[in-house]
């Protein structure tokens, strides 16, 4: 079963078939050849039956005649597989059959270990022929910091804050991205970016959410930066209560704790917080 990372970034390029070219040219360096439109193929490579084998994507671009210049098979790759040393030769095999013109396999990478092992030519065991993925890791995705390059391809903003969210200025850009894109399709980009940020970039994030030293733009953020500063604020309250009945060395029980850190209404806490300055029991904060 395709896993939600897998699935997200499978959509970034089916959403904007024009990320594979733009990526391939600029962060690969592969010669991309000048083309007027980019659209999704087939990317459904079944020959033989039962086994079926198909990639996630197949962007075919077209020059200003309409005819066919370059097909991009993209593979998102989250592990190293080795059965894909098998089926890729294949898919790029298959698809030329298919488009009958150049074709170029690229793989999108979460980790370095991963992006190593997607950079070994595979080398056939007949005629010495080998297929050399053009792969995008950790080590050259793109670092998006201009809000304008930001918006003109979102998804390529998506994948430069998954990969550098430990930057504040590639935090800024993907915020202005993801209100250029339909709500359903920004609150999936969003959950992906948070996905991929660590703790101390999620912090980041939460701050900047949450005070004043930014000030928002788009329409996204300004929708749930009052959520976010609601929940900071409930989450600071529980953190106070307990804290305060602890140095008050009010015995609370395990459930106790539970109700507090359980609690997510923000008057209700600083009502306990008040009864909490005075109580002389854990029941009589409750009431």
């Amino acid at each position: 079963m395709p896993s939600f990372d897998h699935e997200l970034q499978v959509r970034l390029f089916h959403n904007h078939p024009d990320l594979a070219p733009r990526m391939l040219r600029d962060t690969v360096g592969f010669p991309v050849p000048a083309y007027a439109r980019a659209e999704l193929g087939c990317s459904d490579h079944t020959k033989l039956k039962p086994t079926p084998f198909k990639s996630d994507n197949v962007i075919v671009l077209y020059d200003d005649t309409g005819a066919k210049t370059l097909a991009i098979i993209t593979e998102v790759q989250l592990r190293k597989a080795d059965d894909k040393l098998y089926s890729w030769p294949l898919y790029a095999a298959t698809v030329w059959q298919i488009v009958k013109c150049p074709v170029k396999l690229m793989v999108l990478c979460p980790d370095a270990a991963t992006e190593r092992w997607a950079r070994t030519p595979i080398t056939f065991e007949f005629e010495g022929a080998t297929l050399t993925p053009a792969v995008i890791g950790p080590s050259n995705t793109p670092e998006i910091k201009d809000s304008d390059q930001a918006r003109e391809l979102p998804e390529l903003a998506v994948l430069s804050a998954a990969a550098h969210g430990d930057k504040a200025e590639v935090l800024k850009a993907a915020e202005a991205a993801l209100d250029s894109v339909p709500e359903d399709t920004r609150l999936i980009y969003n959950d992906f970016i948070l996905s991929k940020l660590n703790a101390a970039a999620r912090r980041m994030w939460e701050d900047l959410m949450t005070t004043g030293t930014y000030e928002w733009q788009s329409d996204f953020a300004r929708k749930y930066v009052s959520q976010g500063r609601e929940l900071g604020l409930v989450e600071k309250q529980r953190e106070v209560i307990l804290q305060l009945l602890d140095e008050r060395g009010i015995a609370m029980s395990p459930d106790d704790r539970v109700r507090i850190n359980a609690c997510d209404d923000l008057d209700r806490l600083e009502t306990w917080f008040h009864r909490a300055i005075t109580a002389t029991t854990v029941d009589e904060v409750f009431g």
